[in-house]
Order: structure tokens, then sequence, then C-alpha cells
């Protein structure tokens, strides 16, 4: 199964370096989110609200999924 934020991404046509730019989020943890596909819930708030921001996702509930 395809990680959610790759998915997401890749769908958007983002690079994990945009991504990381576009959130503040540093490469390397884009990276562990996409390689070791965690929890999304475990991700902190403020990221994972940059994420979907990022990725047009429009429902945080949807995405945290």
């Amino acid at each position: 199964m395809e990680n959610k934020i790759k998915h997401l991404r890749t769908a958007a046509g983002m690079t994990q370096r945009e991504l990381a730019e576009k959130t503040g989020v540093n490469i390397r943890q884009i990276q562990k989110y996409e390689v070791d596909q965690p929890e999304i819930g475990n991700v902190s708030l403020r990221i994972a609200v940059a994420l979907a921001d990022a990725l047009s996702v429009d429902d945080l509930r949807e995405f945290i999924k």
C-alpha cells in the first residue's frame, strides 16, 4: 500500500524537496514519513496542518485517517 503522504505529493506533481520547502518541514523528515509510513496521527498538529495545506487537503480529518 502506498504511503498517503507520498500518494498525495506525487498526485500534486511535487518533489520531496518542494514539499519540504512549502511546509517548512525538513526534507529528511518528509523522506522518513514516506519510507517509514508512520501513522499520520502521530505527526504533530503543526506539521499535519502544513502538509495538508501544501497537499490541498481540504478536511484535515480525511488526511489523518
